[in-house]
């Protein structure tokens, strides 16, 4: 991240799946390779569709494993077109082949992790990194990089950075055809160092010097609407999250809010720490926020803490973006807190991963449980349904994040306005 929420659908996908056309060889171990000729395909999965079928492992058994794999290296190491190809790239290539091919149903999931990715994911769990503080959305197709806003504060909100503005450039490089990891990396730097983006702001081109600073990110944000009504955003679950959640609640028990909204819209999850700590600031104490299924025994997962906001209805707003812990707080609040859950069927992503380190600086990341709801549910791979249905454009939802003003935000935000009219009837 830049310092900054990106937008929503902006999720890491794996390869689409397509095998190209081209020669094959076979062999038994030991043998001289067959070749066959050019034009023999694998089969191809459906066009546009990331079909299950490609990761699956087959299913004869594999016997004397650690030979073959030392046969098959040595086949590519010898005989694979490309000289260049060495036996470091085919131990990183065979590591996250296992990762990803073990368990098709997370190969989404399940990565290895290089030393600069591993050390990006510490930075966002912690909810701070050295960046400029631009909010965006990245079209790879172009290679342009949409302004979504700025967080308060940051060189790019000091720098009048805002939507609809494109960063064409950073200092210099085009990303067209690139991925949305580069150019946030590119973004990012040591504190201090400048980064020169190349703005397209209307019809003209102009270019911003900016110097790179810590910048706080997926801020939690707060407001009363409908007059007493406490709204309480939450962009994802990261080391900073519990504790500016507290405060937030804190501020609105002052004003003697009736009412919470709590919008996970939009929220990927994050941290599974920061996502149980926060759920424990609404949750009675002793409320089991969820359980989690792991190889040898299920966990049951309590709150500890006094919940700052009691006696208070409550309403959670979700999307089909709404992933991971923000779909264990939704249902957590909806069963132990009696909630209304309203907006859209949320992504279906219940699971847990871990990391770990590897010697060499990398580290695995690789599913440790399932989790459920406090009452036993699963919606993996389903989505969690909303108890009120209200539909709503990613983009109306993006664009509304910045508005502060209560009123407008209340009149631009149906499932917004939806939960504060049902909270004010009782629900």
């Amino acid at each position: 991240m830049l310092g900054a929420a990106t937008a929503c659908g902006q999720h890491a996908q794996p390869g689409d799946g397509q095998h190209a056309s081209s020669s094959v060889t076979s062999a038994a171990a030991g043998a001289n390779p067959t070749v066959v000729a050019a034009g023999a395909t694998a089969p191809a999965s459906s066009a546009g569709h990331d079909c299950m079928d490609d990761w699956r492992l087959p299913t004869e058994k594999f016997s004397d494993g650690a030979r073959n794999f030392d046969e098959a290296r040595k086949n590519l190491l010898e005989g694979y077109y490309d000289p260049s190809i060495t036996e470091e790239d085919l131990y990183r290539a065979a590591v996250m082949g296992m990762l990803e091919r073990v368990d098709p149903a997370m190969h989404k999931w399940n990565k290895l992790l290089s030393p600069s990715q591993y050390a990006e994911l510490h930075r966002d769990l912690e909810g701070e990194v050295v960046g400029v503080g631009v909010k965006i959305k990245f079209d790879s197709a172009s290679g342009y990089i949409d302004v979504l806003g700025a967080v308060p504060g940051t060189p790019a909100d000091r720098a009048g950075l805002a939507a609809p503005d494109k960063i064409v450039t950073v200092n210099g490089k085009l990303y067209k055809g690139l991925t949305m990891t580069e150019c946030v990396s590119d973004i990012r730097g040591k504190a201090g160092e400048m980064v020169t983006l190349s703005i397209l702001r209307g019809d003209k081109l102009v270019s911003i010097l900016l110097k790179r600073e810590k910048v706080a990110f997926d801020l939690v944000s707060r407001m009363v609407v409908g007059g007493d009504v406490g709204y309480v955003r939450i962009p994802s679950f990261n080391g900073k999250t519990a504790g500016a959640l507290k405060d937030a609640l804190g501020e609105l028990h002052g004003k003697s809010v009736r009412g919470l909204v709590l919008d996970l819209r939009c929220n990927p999850g994050g941290s599974l720490d920061a996502a149980v700590s926060a759920a424990g600031e609404l949750l009675p104490t002793g409320a089991t926020v969820a359980m989690l299924k792991k190889r040898a025994n299920t966990e049951t997962i309590q709150n500890k803490d006094a919940p700052v906001l009691t006696n208070v209805p409550l309403a959670v707003l979700v999307d089909h973006e709404t992933s991971s812990g923000a779909e264990l707080v939704a249902a957590a609040l909806q069963e132990d807190a009696h909630a209304v859950v309203i907006g859209q069927r949320t992504l279906g992503k219940w699971t847990v991963q871990t990391i770990s380190d590897l010697p060499n600086g990398y580290a695995v990341k690789y599913t440790l449980a399932l989790f459920q709801s406090p009452s036993g549910k699963s919606f993996q791979s389903v989505g969690m349904p909303p108890d009120v249905e209200v539909d709503m454009p990613d983009e109306q939802i993006e664009r509304l994040e910045s508005v502060t003003d209560p009123a407008k935000r209340l009149e631009g935000d149906v499932q917004l306005r939806t939960a504060v009219q049902l909270l004010q009837r009782g629900h």
